[in-house]
């Protein structure tokens, strides 16, 4: 039996960050290293704005990014307390990617200045080898 982190690890993350309304960003996920990933929106005390997450594709690691149709969370309304300590689960297969596309990243962004702390973390299943050959570059340990 496989161990958990072999078949699915941790590949790109935005670390916890005030977030409001100019977008943060995740590393890059390179797709054809990868069958699927899931991106999760981590959110903590936000303000009371809306929030929007979403998962965005471009040609080049550091292109331009745009949004992957189908794969943008439906917007959280404002609300003081309604969006605190919630998570946004968005799951990609590179057979979604349009055409020429093979780069991914998380996207979040909220209406207003004061936003709040959050992060994204992104696991992916590998085509090849354990996932701890692709792992994000922040992950010091992996402990069995």
């Amino acid at each position: 039996m496989n161990w958990l982190h072999e078949s699915a690890g941790p590949v790109a993350v935005l670390d916890p960050q005030t977030v409001a309304n100019t977008a943060k960003l995740s590393a890059a996920v390179d797709m054809s290293k990868f069958h699927q990933v899931t991106f999760v929106f981590l959110l903590g005390d936000m303000a009371n704005e809306t929030i929007d997450a979403g998962v965005y594709e471009s040609d080049a690691s550091g292109g331009t990014y745009t949004a992957l149709s189908g794969k943008q969370a439906t917007q959280l309304a404002a609300g003081a307390s309604a969006n605190d300590n919630k998570q946004i689960v968005i799951t990609v297969r590179s057979e979604e990617l349009s055409s020429g596309k093979r780069y991914l990243k998380g996207r979040l962004i909220t209406g207003g200045a004061t936003g709040g702390v959050a992060c994204i973390v992104a696991y992916a299943q590998p085509r090849f080898g354990p996932a701890t050959d692709d792992k994000a570059a922040g992950v010091v340990q992996v402990i069995v």
